[in-house]
């Protein structure tokens, strides 16, 4: 009887202690909030601003260096438009031999119309008149005798006379002109070109009528 007591006894007293021990002991999951809870809240605050912060990489920098960059949409073969463009208003300069009447140094009609356009637009360009050289240069007093006439006829309508000794000048044609033989074969391939293409042409509007 004694014996049964003391066992109920002890096992009263080890489940009161077994639950005294489990309230004053937290569960595991609640002991990492305590130490987070812990952490002083200034440091906390930097470290989050710290975390939170992502430099400013400007869009110049993100594009790379300015030499390894695509060139912007038509500026490499708008470059060559405008060198031709250039180089077909500086030819509007240039008063060609068959400009002349034969050997001398008289300007043509169509020579004296194109001295007027020149005369309109040589101050607003910067282009050179030329006057062309003749073939190899055998006749140097020839040139020199056209140069002469252009700069009197230029001065004649109003230009400056400094202005333009400076700028009429005797030098080769920007693109050589065809011999005889090249100039013959060049009109006929034209004009066969033009024949039979009015032939087709005509044979088209043929065939169409034909199916209508």
């Amino acid at each position: 009887m004694n014996r049964h007591k003391r066992i109920l006894q002890t096992g009263l007293t080890n489940g009161t202690r077994g639950q005294r021990i489990s309230e004053s002991t937290p569960p595991k999951e609640h002991r990492g909030w305590r130490c987070f809870a812990a952490i002083p809240w200034g440091l906390l605050s930097v470290v989050l601003l710290v975390g939170c912060h992502t430099p400013k990489v400007s869009h110049e920098a993100k594009m790379g260096p300015v030499y390894d960059r695509p060139f912007p949409l038509g500026q490499v073969t708008d470059a060559h438009w405008e060198t031709m463009q250039t180089n077909a208003e500086a030819a509007d300069f240039i008063f060609y031999d068959h400009e002349f009447v034969g050997q001398t140094a008289d300007l043509t009609p169509l020579g004296r119309k194109h001295l007027l356009s020149v005369a309109l637009r040589l101050e607003h360009v910067p282009f050179p008149v030329v006057v062309e050289e003749s073939p190899r240069g055998e006749n140097p007093q020839l040139d020199e005798a056209r140069r002469q006439t252009i700069v009197n006829q230029l001065v004649q309508l109003g230009l400056n006379r400094e202005m333009v000794e400076a700028r009429v000048v005797v030098a080769p044609a920007f693109t050589e002109g065809l011999s005889a033989i090249e100039g013959e074969a060049a009109y006929y391939s034209t004009l066969l070109d033009s024949q039979y293409g009015t032939g087709f042409r005509g044979m088209n509007r043929g065939f169409s009528g034909w199916r209508r």
